[in-house]
């Protein structure tokens, strides 16, 4: 078993007295998330193997993980790690328009709304607020690295003067300490950022691209995190700055896919291609006809499909979720310029009309949507299965405190 080969010369005694080790094991790894910072305390041994990054994966080998939701979503009242009411996210131009300021010092602007981590436990069908010991940023981008055990809140907007932010924050799961609860922060981004694309690619790494800069300008600056390493590196610039761009990794060869996006004299009117970084050879790709929807941003409305098994794939397989009236091709796949990549994309239909504002994404190979705009369904969550002969969405228990619409999400066993 994998904990004990990694641990076995670490821990002194039996796990649990009178049980063989692998047995005991098998034990600790059907215990709730909820009590692994109190295991840690029990004994050394114990704090050993929770600790231990081996520990996720026996919990997903036996099916005892539990699935985790993390949305960056706005809140109406100060952030508390208590039930917080929710609130309507606030439209991007309307926020723009009320902070936007030529003077060299920023002014402070009052009334913008707060933004807190929720976490929705699909496991347990729970909901909670992550405390955090300082406001994050508005619209920061959230982006999990499962191997590592981790939830990073990247850029954004400074919440009091509603410029782009080079921050990063970290969460650490598996912390042997804090299961979930240790913050830190984690190196800056070499340049302030906002609405741009952002994937978790191989077991350490963040890329980020695009976005826009101080000046409402469409940035083609791209780098990439460390986060063990906590370093941030450079890479070549896109060819075209792409704001409100969506960011997904590729199934091999650690490939960076940024979807679409906007330049500056263009706001609003969405690309259809998109670009491919490949590491291999430090250089992008354009893959045209990608995204059909100039009026629809990609944001909120794409997502990583159930993987399967990857085999000579070399690409990405996505998600599009469309409205139950836009005219679409049910499936589409295109090929990059370097005849390396490929992106598949596979559309859903939301149970809901044009004019309701959503955001989805995906969880445990299920696709999931937030429904907003003030209709029947606002304010609620729905799954939607994702069988080959369609599948019916389910409401999710979604309380009030944790209704709006979110800005970002992302997923992680734990």
């Amino acid at each position: 078993m994998g904990v004990s080969k990694k641990k076995s010369g670490e821990i002194r005694g039996d796990l649990i007295p009178g049980l063989p080790e692998e047995l005991a094991i098998e034990c600790l790894v059907r215990v709730p998330f909820e009590f692994h910072s109190s295991m840690n305390s029990v004994c050394r041994s114990w704090k050993c193997v929770i600790s231990s990054r081996c520990f996720i994966k026996e919990r997903i080998s036996f099916g005892k993980a539990e699935s985790l939701l993390c949305l960056v979503q706005p809140l109406t009242s100060p952030p508390s790690p208590v039930m917080i009411d929710g609130g309507e996210i606030s439209e991007k131009k309307k926020v723009e328009e009320e902070g936007e300021s030529q003077m060299t010092q920023q002014p402070r602007v009052t009334g913008t709304p707060l933004y807190g981590l929720s976490v929705y436990n699909a496991t347990l069908d729970t909901w909670h607020r992550v405390a955090i010991p300082e406001r994050i940023p508005l619209f920061c981008e959230c982006v999990a690295i499962q191997d590592a055990g981790k939830v990073l809140l990247i850029g954004g907007w400074d919440p009091e003067t509603l410029q782009p932010v080079r921050d990063v924050f970290v969460l650490d799961f598996f912390a042997g300490e804090g299961s979930g609860r240790r913050w830190r922060r984690g190196k800056p981004m070499s340049a302030a950022r906002s609405f741009f694309a952002c994937a978790s690619v191989g077991s350490t790494k963040v890329y980020v691209a695009g976005g826009h800069d101080d000046q409402k300008n469409a940035l083609r600056s791209a780098e990439v995190y460390d986060v063990e390493k906590d370093e941030w590196s450079t890479i070549p610039p896109m060819t075209e700055g792409r704001d409100e761009c969506h960011g997904f990794s590729m199934a091999t060869d650690f490939g960076f896919c940024v979807l679409s996006g906007y330049g500056t004299e263009t706001q609003g009117q969405f690309r259809s291609d998109g670009e491919i970084y490949d590491p291999i050879t430090n250089s992008w790709s354009t893959i045209e006809n990608v995204w059909p929807f100039p009026d629809l941003s990609p944001r909120g409305r794409t997502a990583a499909a159930a993987a399967g098994s990857a085999g000579d794939f070399r690409g990405c397989r996505l998600w599009c979720f469309i409205d139950s009236e836009r005219q679409s091709q049910p499936r589409w796949e295109i090929e990059d310029d370097s005849m390396k990549w490929k992106v598949v994309m596979e559309t859903i239909r939301l149970p809901v009309t044009t004019m309701t504002s959503v955001f989805a994404g995906s969880l445990s190979g299920q696709a999931v949507a937030m429904i907003g705009g003030g209709g029947e369904e606002s304010g609620t969550m729905m799954m939607k299965t994702t069988e080959k002969n369609g599948g019916k969405w389910s409401h999710v228990n979604t309380p009030s405190g944790f209704s709006s619409l979110p800005f970002s999400c992302s997923s992680i066993y734990v």
